[in-house]
Order: C-alpha cells, then sequence, then structure tokens
C-alpha cells in the first residue's frame, strides 16, 4: 500500500480540507493482508469523535470508489494528539504559542513558547531568551503537555 500512498493522499487530502481540517500525515501500518491506514487530522478547537465518525465514513466511500487498494485493510481517523511529535513546519506552526521541548541533533534541549516557525528556522522564547533554532538542527520536537 505504501507505492500508492500519493494516490491515497490526493483522494484524502481534498475530502479532510472540505471538511474544515487540515491532514497532518497519512500512516500505513503492517503487510498487506491486515494493513492498518492511519489517517490524522487537525483542528485548532479540536475534533469530536462524531466529527471523526463523519470524517472516516467520507475517507472509507471515496477510497472504495476510487478501487485502487487492492486488499483488505482497516482504516483510522485520528487526531494526532497532544504528545505527537513535532516533524515538520507546519507542525511547528501549528504549535505556535504551545509549549514545546526541542532537541536539536547536537543533543542541546530547549524548552519553551513557540512564537514562529518558517521553512528555515523555529522561534521559540525560553525563560531567559527568545532563540532562532535552525529546521535543520532539530533533531526532535514535542508540546509539553
Amino acid at each position: 500500500m505504501r507505492e500508492i500512498l500519493p494516490q491515497i493522499e490526493g483522494i484524502i487530502a481534498p475530502i479532510v480540507e472540505n471538511s474544515g481540517y487540515e491532514l497532518v500525515d497519512i500512516v500505513v501500518a503492517g503487510i498487506s493482508s491486515s494493513s492498518v491506514l492511519r489517517v490524522f487530522v487537525y483542528e485548532r478547537n479540536g475534533i469530536t469523535i462524531g466529527e471523526i465518525a463523519k470524517l472516516s465514513h467520507k475517507i472509507s466511500e471515496a477510497l472504495d470508489s476510487a478501487d485502487i487498494i487492492h486488499h483488505r485493510y482497516f482504516l483510522e481517523v485520528s487526531s494526532p494528539g497532544l504528545d505527537r511529535p513535532l516533524r515538520s513546519v507546519r507542525d511547528f506552526a501549528r504549535a505556535i504559542e504551545e509549549n514545546v521541548r526541542i532537541v536539536k541533533s547536537t543533543g542541546e534541549t530547549f524548552e519553551g513558547k513557540v512564537l514562529d516557525a518558517n521553512s528555515a528556522r523555529i522561534v521559540i522564547e525560553t525563560e531567559s531568551a527568545q532563540l532562532e533554532i535552525p529546521i535543520s538542527e532539530i533533531a526532535v520536537g514535542k508540546i509539553i503537555v
């Protein structure tokens, strides 16, 4: 299923966005006979179980209609959760005003509030300073819950 992931995303992304949410990630787990297709969606004010169920139904219908997955699979649609890793610029941009922990590839760790995020760097405000951390130097980021 990994080889058709771009096609799957092409089907799912418009459904998610037209429903007022943001597609965060699509993950395939397992082997072909028992694959799990996990779709993670985000909405700044949160997303209810009822909204997830409706979205899951729409996605399932669209994937069935497209008929591009030719084996049995399980579809899981969910919010990425508060403790999710921050991997991309979009993840950090969604975390603006949130407190985060960033570990650089050198092992240095910083905690602070995200002020800005763009393709070059993340700006956080720590207790003692405002720091600009290049995206290329970030190994891991997490929202502090």
